[in-house]
């Protein structure tokens, strides 16, 4: 890291005879608070170089949402996989996601920020050289809420309401100015509870197909999820003489997670599984933090230097007790874990205008990620008697340094261009008590151009081109073995990590055509292609009898995708029509991996269509009536030689209805997936020896939330 920090100085040392596009950005890197409601939505996503969509405010809150993931998956080329947010059906790292700006730390979870504390979220299908390239599907930018009006006052009280319970929520936002000194204070208390039955099927035969199967059996799975957590944003804004400002952010989140389950095998035919009849507990804690401090300075009459010091800090502890019983005998597995993730960031940029019709730029990154895990395993049978132990510890650091330039140029009234440049290097290390250090280095350098043309009216056209990667997880650098306790096989495998692991190098085109309309109305249709090497793929393998899956670099991909998006108000194309805006999207998307054999080769459970439809009414002055239905669509995919799973469809059905009871109050009412479906998934192995295959099926709940909001 000596050499980073030395690169770090002379980057910083050269910020000075720089400049960079200062018209749309504020201290924490992101565009300037901008109320993107309405008319002014649209227009901030027609005007921007870029192409983004803004989800403002008032659609963050509109359903009631208790986790982001809730909210992200009504966007367009959004999908949810499990608990896992993915843009173009691509997730595990090939999208990017910032928290103001700035990449989240390792372990992060994005669920952790409630709702409530976002100002609003930017939504980018291309990379940018400022935000970063690490965004091979795209990039999405939580903003968090800056909370300076003078004396605000709001309270929400809710409570989600299930079969036998209720679960409350509390939120809180206070704010104060004091002539250049305004401080504010976001809270959010919530509890969420979910009960889930699974049923599996599984079948196992040998090489003979026509011989009956070696085994069938059907498990029926209950598992009960409860998790209680404290959200924490208190910001403090100080505004200097010259114009200049200081301002300090935190967001802490504090969450206890209490899981229980259980678990009974039918055997059909052929023999049980060692454990035929177990149960489970888990107690985790866990700690979230993040702290930055950013000053903006103003240097000469337009110029504006930026410099943010950051740090994380994510800790996960767990308290796991599995028991099992069978003919064989009897199981009681013990585990204590954690997992600490820290990390430091520091950055700087100068912004101002260069010449007319040009804003031009430069700024630079460093970081230093170290994520430490242990586990201490203890197996007996359930009467105590001493079966096993395994005490296992490892430390992964990941060091980064950037820097980039870009210049957002205004070629003629109807022709904007970018050009950025960013170079990032990355060294990564990982070592443990049974594992000699390994380590690696390894730079990106990405170009990125985008176009926009604006034609007659209000149409436009997009195009851009880039170079983005997918660093590797450093969870998944960590070679620590993640054991199955019952069933262990192709299908159900143990994962270990791969501290070997290079990133993914990927070539992107987009283009877009774009229609603005009425006061707020707009349609757009993209398509975009991604070639992309050294692809991280999944290879399984026997160690001691069991099934391991890791991670490891082999082939290349290909992907591509078409989106459609509209929203308008109804009466923007019928005058007469009742109050209402309509919003619609769809995507369709591909890819191929060269290392496995077809058909259905995709990149890991890639969606293959995701759509939302919605309608928002309102019914006089006081009343608001709004649902929207979300699909998705992942079908097979071939994940290796011998390995396919396959997941179902999903819909999702939401509505809401708001009563406004006075200038400061209302009531909301809202429905979470009114329709409850039943989730399905499933996979099989088979090679010349046989076969295994595992098809599920997981319930869902319909979950109704009141939340009474007022504004002291």
């Amino acid at each position: 890291m000596k050499s980073s920090l030395v690169f770090s100085a002379q980057a910083l040392a050269l910020l000075s005879s720089f400049s960079h596009a200062a018209h749309a950005q504020d201290a924490t890197g992101t565009i300037q608070r901008v109320e993107v409601s309405g008319a002014a939505g649209a227009n901030v996503r027609r005007d921007d170089t870029a192409a983004r969509i803004v989800v403002g405010r008032d659609e963050i809150i509109q359903y009631g949402d208790t986790s982001l993931s809730a909210v992200l998956k009504r966007q367009s080329g959004v999908s949810l996989a499990g608990g896992e947010i993915r843009m173009r059906g691509l997730g595990a790292g090939y999208t990017q996601l910032l928290v103001n700006g700035d990449p989240v730390a390792a372990g992060f979870s994005i669920d952790s920020i409630a709702p409530a504390m976002i100002e609003r979220i930017d939504i980018l299908r291309t990379a940018t050289a400022e935000l970063g390239s690490q965004a091979i599907a795209g990039t999405i930018n939580v903003i968090l809420k800056k909370g300076n009006a003078r004396n605000q006052r709001d309270v929400k009280l809710g409570a989600g309401l299930l079969a036998g319970r209720g679960d409350p929520s509390a939120s809180l936002q206070w704010g104060e100015r004091a002539g250049d000194l305004a401080y504010s204070l976001a809270a959010e208390m919530t509890r969420t509870t979910t009960d889930n039955r699974y049923m599996t099927l599984e079948t196992v035969d040998d090489a003979d197909v026509d011989d009956a199967p070696l085994a069938r059996r059907e498990l029926r799975e209950w598992a009960s999820f409860r998790n209680t957590r404290l959200n924490l944003t208190p910001r403090v804004n100080w505004t200097l003489p010259d114009g200049g400002s200081l301002v300090w952010q935190t967001f802490i989140d504090v969450a206890r997670n209490a899981n229980n389950g259980n678990a009974v095998e039918t055997t059909v035919s052929g023999a049980s599984t060692e454990y035929p009849i177990n149960d489970y507990r888990t107690r985790s804690d866990t700690v979230s933090a993040r702290s930055d401090i950013s000053l903006a300075r103003q240097i000469g009459a337009d110029g504006k230097l930026t410099v943010k010091a950051g740090l994380n800090h994510n800790k996960r502890e767990t308290d796991y007790l599995f028991r099992g019983a069978g003919s064989t005998g009897t199981l009681a597995r013990k585990v204590l874990s954690d997992a600490v993730d820290n990390s430091a960031v520091l950055s700087g940029k100068y912004l101002a205008p260069l010449i007319p019709g040009h804003s031009m730029g430069i700024g630079w990154e460093g970081g230093r990620t170290q994520r430490t895990e242990s586990r201490r395993q203890n197996d007996s049978t359930t009467a105590g008697r001493f079966l096993s132990q395994l005490d296992e510890d490892y430390r992964a650091v990941v060091g980064r340094l950037a820097v980039f330039a870009q210049d957002e140029w205004t070629v003629s009234p109807r022709l904007q261009a970018y050009l950025g440049l960013r170079w990032e290097g990355l060294h990564t290390s990982t070592e443990g008590r049974a594992l000699k250090e390994v380590s690696s280095k390894s730079s990106v350098l990405s170009p990125i151009t985008q176009l926009l043309w604006k034609l007659e009216g209000k149409d436009q056209l997009r195009f851009s081109l880039s170079r983005t990667y997918k660093a590797p997880a450093v969870r998944n650098l960590v070679p620590r073995r993640y054991t199955v306790n019952n069933a262990n096989g192709p299908t159900n495998p143990d994962v270990r990590g791969n501290p070997a692991l290079k990133p993914e190098l990927a070539w992107g085109v987009d283009t877009a055509y774009e229609s603005y309309f009425g006061k707020n109305g707009v349609v757009s249709v993209s398509a975009y292609a991604r070639r992309i090497d050294a692809v991280t793929v999944q290879t399984l393998y026997q160690e001691d009898g069991a099934w391991i899956s890791t991670p490891f670099d082999n082939g290349k991909a290909k992907v591509a995708g078409l989106e459609f998006d509209a929203r308008f108000p109804l009466r923007s194309v019928l005058p007469s029509a009742p109050d209402m805006d309509l919003r619609a999207n769809a995507a369709r998307n591909w890819s191929r991996l060269d290392a496995v054999p077809g058909p259905d080769n995709r990149l890991g459970d890639q969606a293959r269509v995701t759509a939302n439809f919605g309608v928002d009414a309102r019914i006089g002055a006081q009343y608001t009536l709004g649902m929207n239905l979300n699909l998705q669509y992942g079908g097979a995919t071939q994940m290796s030689r011998y390995l396919r799973s396959d997941t179902g469809p999903v819909r999702v059905l939401d509505v809401v209805g708001v009563w406004k009871a006075g200038a400061h109050t209302q009531l909301r009412l809202s429905v979470a997936n009114a329709l409850h479906r039943d989730r399905r998934s499933g996979s099989a192995y088979a090679d010349a020896d046989g076969s295994n295959a595992r098809a599920g099926r997981a319930s869902t709940a319909a979950v109704v939330r009141v939340v009474l909001e007022t504004s002291l």
